[in-house]
């Protein structure tokens, strides 16, 4: 009797043990995104979104006391109210059986404020310049900072005898650029910001800045406070020109500081330095034109290197399978900008630091594709090459020096007619990027990772394209190689077409339910029609909201020797568009919509 009361007792206590385990883990949070201590850049927003999946999913979820719907997967996303500062988002998910909490603990950083009437103050680290300036007698220098209102300033620097005045702007908004991109371009919910003083002042030959330290002064009544800028200005001596060259592969030329990608310019091309801001140098392209380079991309020339004086005197086409190459014999590699044209057919070519001699232009008399070349010197140091092509589109191009330095522009011409009925798929090259890895690229409220998602679209795509006849390469098929390296593998191989795939996300501070859907993105003109096209045929298969069809720098978009678009689907932060991404059906049906472009694209040049 006594041995069947213990085993009843094991039983009885086992099975409490087990039904105690079940229900402990029968409910389960888990938070995707914010994750802890991040950083969310939403400070003109007074909302931003959380996302993750909550187990079982009939459970009852709520984030800081605001019930959140819960999808039949058990995925949540929530568009909730935040406060500056250190925030805490509090979820818990409640079932029958159990309850569970989260902490999520974040920083939302503040939005810029106007400083208090009742105190006088420069505001610390508001004073600008904050890099050094090398800059020569002719150039504007610009001074700012931020203060308290109401109040006059002036600005001293160091080796200029007058104070430079400064006033007071009209108060402002902040604009968050996630809103304008990728929101409904709503106005910010923070107040104008005033306060701000500004200043300028042409710098003169009889200037003797040296690091000169830049005093800022605010005053009212009869009180004074005084701030140091933590920049500097330095004037260059301009008598003797400044030469650099290019020394990686490709580099970015922008069109002012840190701001937007204008010129891709080649590894050993010449450059005439005439200032700097902080780590960028500012190059002398024309008397009327200049762009921005970082110093980490050059190498300094010896001192008395004379700036690039090329004369023209001959410019020749030569006729290939694929292409057809115009040869322009500079013999030094100056500066470079190719710009498209696909409403006239044209291509311009404006090369700096040259000359026109232009009596020879030869033509390869058998090639169809170029019509005509006509130069002009557009400034006296501006030669411009206009190329009429006599095809329907632009396929692509390559622009280089060959080893004498000469410059060659390889035009692509459009793709044989297949001959098959069937496709005009048949027999073109087609590159599939499969966006991201090693990165994971975007993480869908169940974990679902972005580039697992890419991966079995692009290996669907594939397949489709090459029952069409098409031959396929992808940019990798697991693990992947960087961004760059994937871009320098697609120009070596130069396909007829390069489609990078991938599922999106936005911003901190964008309304998730207000902006999702289908986009697509392209870079140079070329790639503008297929794009469009993509866009219309992804639009009609799944019927999401139109996210937008965007002219974007994007590495994959960048490549110039064929069509390249980015297309994002589909969104996968959205709960909705997370299960359309992983259903079954999604990776045939996208990728018949995009192949249904791609011929609708080829039927039109082939007419």
């Amino acid at each position: 009797m006594m041995r069947m009361n213990k085993i009843f007792k094991y039983v009885c206590i086992t099975a409490l043990l087990v039904s105690i385990d079940t229900f402990a883990g029968a409910v389960k949070i888990n938070v995707v995104y914010p994750k802890e201590g991040d950083t969310l850049n939403a400070a003109s927003r007074d909302s931003t979104f959380v996302f993750g999946q909550v187990s079982p999913a009939d459970a009852a979820l709520s984030i800081n006391g605001h019930a959140v719907p819960v999808y039949r997967n058990g995925a949540f996303l929530a568009w909730l109210p935040i406060d500056p500062g250190n925030f805490t988002f509090e979820c818990r998910v409640v079932s029958e059986q159990d309850t569970a909490l989260t902490l999520r603990h974040v920083f939302i950083p503040p939005p810029a404020t106007t400083p208090p009437d009742d105190s006088l103050q420069i505001v610390a680290g508001s004073e600008r310049p904050n890099i050094t300036y090398r800059l020569l007698p002719g150039d504007l220098l610009r001074v700012a900072f931020r203060g308290t209102p109401g109040c006059t300033a002036v600005c001293f620097v160091e080796g200029i005898k007058e104070p430079i005045p400064m006033s007071e702007t009209p108060p402002e908004s902040d604009l968050y650029y996630g809103e304008i991109v990728f929101g409904k371009a709503w106005p910010p919910l923070t107040d104008k910001t005033g306060g701000l003083y500004t200043g300028s002042y042409v710098l003169q030959t009889g200037d003797s800045c040296r690091n000169a330290r830049i005093i800022m002064q605010l005053g009212r009544n009869d009180e004074i406070v005084t701030s140091t800028a933590p920049g500097s200005v330095d004037m260059i001596d301009a008598r003797v020109p400044n030469l650099v060259e290019l020394t990686p592969e490709e580099t970015v030329l922008r069109t002012a500081r840190n701001t937007g990608y204008y010129y891709f310019l080649p590894r050993g091309t010449r450059l005439w330095i005439t200032g700097q801001k902080g780590e960028y140098l500012r190059a002398r392209l024309s008397p009327t034109e200049e762009a921005w380079v970082q110093s980490a991309s050059v190498r300094q020339l010896p001192a008395g290197t004379e700036p690039p004086q090329v004369i023209v005197s001959a410019v020749r086409t030569r006729a290939f399978s694929r292409f057809t190459r115009v040869s322009v014999y500079t013999g030094v590699q100056v500066p470079f900008r190719v710009e498209q044209d696909i409403t006239t057919q044209t291509m311009r070519v404006w090369f700096y630091g040259v000359v026109s001699d232009t009596d020879w232009i030869r033509y390869d008399s058998g090639d169809p594709l170029i019509r005509e070349i006509v130069w002009n010197q557009e400034s006296p140091e501006v030669y411009v090459l206009t190329i009429h092509l006599q095809q329907k589109r632009q396929w692509g191009y390559q622009a280089r020096f060959n080893e004498q330095k000469h410059f060659e522009l390889d035009i692509k011409k459009a793709p044989g007619k297949s001959g098959w009925f069937a496709s005009h798929l048949k027999n073109l090259f087609i590159v599939l990027d499969p966006g991201h890895t090693p990165d994971k690229g975007a993480v869908g409220p169940t974990g679902t990772l972005e580039k697992d998602a890419n991966l079995v679209l692009a290996r669907e795509l594939g397949e489709q394209l090459r029952k069409k006849g098409a031959f396929v390469f992808y940019t990798h098929e697991q693990d992947g190689i960087s961004l760059a390296g994937r871009k320098r593998l697609v120009e070596a191989l130069n396909p007829d077409f390069l489609i990078s795939l991938h599922h999106n996300a936005i911003p901190d501070g964008v309304n998730p339910f207000k902006s999702r859907g289908t986009s697509t993105y392209y870079f140079h003109p070329q790639s503008y029609e297929l794009a469009r096209l993509v866009q219309k045929k992804l639009l009609q298969e799944f019927k999401l909201p139109d996210f937008g069809l965007f002219y974007d720098n994007l590495a994959m978009c960048r490549p110039t020797p064929m069509p390249a678009i980015l297309v994002e689907p589909a969104f996968m932060m959205h709960p909705d568009e997370e299960m359309l991404i992983m259903s079954k059906k999604y990776p045939r049906r996208c990728a018949a919509a995009i192949i249904d472009a791609l011929e609708e694209y080829l039927n039109h040049d082939r007419d």
